[in-house]
């Protein structure tokens, strides 16, 4: 709640009063989430830098109407989604969109024995590879949920699906990374 209202005030402060701080503060707060979403689609980091980078001139230039966007981490989310297909329409009109670069974040073995940590590496890398797997779709919707932190209902709009499939989606991702970490369970 309280990140909502500090997000709220620097959207009014951009927007009325052309605060550069406040709009250096909201590119801060977003950057990192869209630079993963630009990147896992365009497969390319200095692009998604510079797609990241488009959205937000373009959300300075258009900072008069900031205050009528109702939500506004669906609305960069959805910029940057189409900047980066409008990309790849551009340049790789045949790309696939298999989402390879989807890591696991913030995961790491907190035990210092030896024999923990292989296993702590072993386990990561067994997760990552069950993530890697998985339908490109499910995999983005995966990657939204579980480290770019959103909600359903924001995914839903910025993939232009139903919650009820992201729902399913998630489903899908739990049972086959379950399925393929299984044999970690029997040893």
């Amino acid at each position: 709640m309280q990140d909502e209202l500090q997000l709220q005030y620097w959207v009014e402060q951009v927007a009325l009063f052309n605060d550069q701080a406040a709009y250096e503060k909201i590119f801060l707060h977003f950057n990192d989430g869209l630079y993963h979403l630009a990147r896992s689609f365009v497969k390319d980091e200095q692009v998604a830098e510079e797609i990241v980078s488009d959205t937000f001139i373009n959300l300075w230039r258009n900072r008069m109407r900031l205050l009528e966007i109702e939500n506004l981490k669906v609305y960069l989310y959805v910029s940057v989604k189409n900047l980066s297909i409008k990309y790849l329409s551009r340049n790789k009109p045949r790309v696939d969109f298999d989402l390879n670069n989807i890591l696991l974040q913030h995961v790491a073995g907190t035990s210092q024995n030896p024999e923990d940590l292989m296993v702590s590496k072993e386990v990561l890398k067994s997760i990552h590879a069950a993530i890697e797997n998985l339908p490109p779709k499910c995999r983005l919707i995966f990657k939204l949920v579980r480290e770019d932190g959103l909600k359903y209902k924001e995914i839903a709009q910025i993939l232009n699906i139903s919650v009820k499939t992201i729902d399913a989606q998630m489903a899908i991702a739990g049972k086959r990374i379950v399925q393929s970490l299984s044999f970690l369970i029997r040893k």
